[in-house]
């Protein structure tokens, strides 16, 4: 088998796994809410289903969906999105729900979409190198956030879920940084990220309705704000080992999680 033929079959595995059934939860006012679960290591392990979950904006969920989510068991919720998202569209399912909340006093401009559909970006170009930037920064601003959710992680507070506003950049890193922690492969790591495009063109019409509430862009500049690309996490990454010379010295120098507590986080996420 040659190399491109293998590296095609790596590729197709990886989609099987994040294509999973499983994966993607049916909920009428969700956004991008998915389990983690699933996913091959390369020391051969799996990352547990029903343990850690991905999402967007949590503001929409109707009740039938808060009953799905009670089966789940969810005990902790990491939301990531800034001071100003969370008054405007506040989690009342967490609130309600009596789950363990966590968040942080801050406001920024960076991976926050909702800021971004008021900038003054001219062309999809000028929204792709904004996007690309914005990753090469993201590891870092988003430090203390990442901090804390793999510390929740070490210390047991599980099924857990943690979001952003659309479930891409600052949810969609964070998912990116777990599932490297726990040894699963890039490839599929970006198949992850990637699948964030089928599983919001499914919810398209939500997601026109933020773009208008929010700012006047063209169709075409949202498509990029909105999408992936494997550049931008690709960015992430690099950025990481230009200043830290690997994913592992990221998470002692950066985040103060050593190899002991990643360890601990294994364990207790994967089969």
């Amino acid at each position: 088998m040659s190399g491109a033929d293998a590296e095609q079959n790596e590729d197709r595995a990886a989609q099987a796994e994040a294509l999973d059934a499983r994966r993607v939860l049916n909920l009428a006012g969700g956004v991008n809410f998915r389990d983690l679960g699933g996913y091959k290591t390369a020391d051969g392990r799996s990352v547990r289903w029903g343990r850690l979950y991905r999402s967007g904006n949590m503001a929409g969920l109707t009740e039938p969906d808060h009953a799905i989510l009670a089966d789940l068991k969810i005990v902790g919720v990491h939301d990531l999105r800034t001071n100003s998202e969370r008054e405007r569209e506040p989690n009342r399912w967490a609130q309600m729900a009596g789950i363990a909340y966590w968040s942080r006093d801050y406001e920024s401009e960076l991976g926050v979409l909702t800021k971004m559909l008021f900038a003054d970006i001219p062309d999809p170009e000028a929204a792709r190198w904004a996007l690309l930037k914005d990753y090469r920064r993201i590891p870092f601003d988003h430090a203390p956030a990442y901090r804390a959710l793999l510390e929740r992680l070490r210390d047991g507070e599980l099924p857990m879920v943690f979001n952003c506003s659309a479930g891409k950049d600052r949810a969609g890193t964070a998912a990116a940084l777990v599932l490297s922690l726990l040894g699963v492969p890039r490839e599929t790591v970006v198949q992850d990220y990637r699948l964030t495009d089928k599983v919001l063109s499914g919810q398209a019409e939500a997601m026109k309705r933020v773009a208008s509430a929010y700012g006047r862009i063209s169709a075409e500049i949202w498509d990029i704000l909105i999408g992936t690309d494997d550049s931008y996490i690709q960015n992430a990454f690099d950025a990481i080992d230009e200043r830290h010379g690997s994913l592992e010295g990221y998470f002692k120098d950066e985040l103060g999680i050593d190899a002991a507590a990643v360890e601990v986080i294994r364990d207790r996420l994967l089969e």
